[in-house]
């Protein structure tokens, strides 16, 4: 039976707490919209957030004045003080895209002009000599280079989580778990069915379901863009040696082929991106043999520097490839066709990949404006981020000085600070601090990390689960006792 309740009416609800329903909720919050958001995982950025390249792009390979390069470039600009505002990690490590050969030179060259034309700041074009002044460890192959000072990177799932938390300091209602199964509207109220259970009801409706945002906008209304989904490999390295990358390598190949992108994180390892295979929506996140050793190899051709790096781990995550049902075969690569509107107060946005990230606060505030218009309230401005709320002004605390992860140095204090802003798996404990980050990859944390939950939600230890349904940490074996 359908439980429904009539008398809470939402302003908004947000469908998805990635980073993009994040921003969207904080944004939305900034301006007194009272807000839901709604997601069907146990927390927020466990899907396309959480595996990503963290690129925080310049803006050169976008068409002049199009709103894609418009919102690229302003939140470029402006990105280090939203992380300064967020309290998150940032890193201006600019970039260099190179290219070892003719077809590749053509490339970066027009993307120099499309960059000066869109007036991305501090790029250069270098010959191959001054690319190996710049980055000694690259291959002396390299012929040409696109220097970027303003690229950037952040970590992903901290960005979103910190969108999150300061949302709720402005008021934003979260409820975990809650699949939307039906969206349909009456008494000029969006009604949304969760679970199969209950009804929630909503003036107005932002979906940012991510990697079903085409199956979530289907529930109401045909959607005029779908997701074809790709899965996306990665390798995380611990860099050998002085020559290593300082800058983010982007690589422009000879073919028509994307090539890898190199990316110094912010705690000083080297991410490698990407193997794409077809998938599905409910595909699994699974890295593959091949796929692991191809990234490996081709950052050693491109860096050979790397051969003696250390293989930190592997992982995987889905990311949507939008097209146009009535043309399936053409390239969807502008924001613009990616926000769809039904006229009655459902947004979608649907398949926005290359620069969500990086573009995620801006198309935040662009949804919160497009929604007030939707509920003919008056726009009386953003209010301020809160100062974002840590625990650690009780570092003399015991427990602030006990490590339990040794790797990166993260104590019992953070751990249980980062349960009581709302993990509930290891891995969610993992994206607000840090553990299970390092060369061990939490075989020697993990275990009291799941005992420290088990305490902090009062459940038993067997109910720990790592990441999502189902990812039980403990094994209990079934004595039919």
């Amino acid at each position: 039976m359908v439980e429904e309740d009539r008398t809470a009416v939402w302003d908004t609800v947000v469908i998805g707490g990635g980073l993009l329903g994040c921003f969207c909720a904080l944004n939305l919050t900034r301006r007194s919209v009272k807000t839901l958001l709604l997601e069907k995982r146990e927390d927020v950025c466990t899907g396309i957030s959480r595996a990503n390249t963290a690129v925080i792009y310049p803006g050169y390979d976008n068409r002049p004045g199009s709103m894609k390069t418009n919102l690229t470039l302003k939140a470029n600009r402006e990105f280090g003080e939203l992380c300064r505002k967020l309290d998150v990690s940032f890193r201006r490590c600019g970039s260099l895209l190179i290219s070892c050969g003719q077809n590749g030179d053509g490339t970066v060259r027009k993307k120099y002009r499309q960059g000066m034309e869109n007036k991305v700041p501090g790029l250069r074009l270098l010959s191959g000599r001054e690319v190996l002044e710049m980055e000694p460890g690259l291959t002396p192959r390299v012929t040409l280079g696109l220097y970027a000072p303003s690229t950037a990177t952040v970590h992903p799932w901290e960005l979103g989580i910190a969108a999150w938390e300061a949302a709720g300091e402005l008021g934003l209602h979260t409820k975990f778990d809650a699949g939307v199964t039906a969206i349909w509207k009456e008494d000029g109220c969006f009604c949304l069915e969760i679970n199969q259970e209950r009804v929630v009801r909503s003036r107005t409706v932002v979906n940012c379901a991510g990697i079903a945002a085409d199956q979530v906008q289907g529930l109401y209304a045909e959607p005029a863009i779908r997701i074809r989904p790709e899965l996306a490999e990665y390798v995380l390295l611990e860099p050998e040696g002085s020559n290593a990358p300082g800058h983010i390598i982007f690589c422009e190949t000879e073919d028509r082929g994307k090539g890898i992108t190199l990316v110094p994180t912010v705690n000083g390892k080297l991410l490698a991106g990407t193997v794409n295979r077809p998938c599905s929506a409910d595909s699994p996140p699974v890295t593959s043999a091949g796929g692991s050793q191809k990234l490996i190899e081709e950052c050693q051709s491109i860096c050979p520097c790397l051969a003696n790096s250390i293989r930190v781990r592997s992982f995987a995550g889905l990311r949507p490839n939008p097209y146009r049902p009535d043309s399936p075969g053409a390239r969807l690569c502008g924001l613009e066709p990616l926000i769809t509107e039904t006229g009655d107060g459902l947004i979608s946005l649907i398949g926005i990949k290359t620069p969500g990230l990086t573009c995620a606060d801006e198309l935040g505030k662009q949804i919160s404006g497009r929604i007030l218009d939707a509920l003919e309230r008056e726009d009386t401005g953003f209010r301020e981020i809160p100062p974002r709320r840590r625990y650690r002004e009780y570092l003399e605390k015991p427990e602030y000085q006990r490590i339990v992860c040794r790797c990166e140095q993260i104590t019992e204090g953070e751990i249980l600070e980062a349960i009581q802003r709302g993990a509930v798996t290891i891995d969610g404990v993992k994206r607000r601090t840090g553990s299970g980050m390092g060369l061990c990859q939490g075989s020697h944390c993990s275990p009291r990390i799941a005992c420290l939950l088990a305490q902090q939600l009062s459940v038993p230890d067997g109910r720990i689960r790592k990441d999502g349904r189902d990812s039980y940490y403990l094994f209990q074996r079934d004595r039919g006792e």
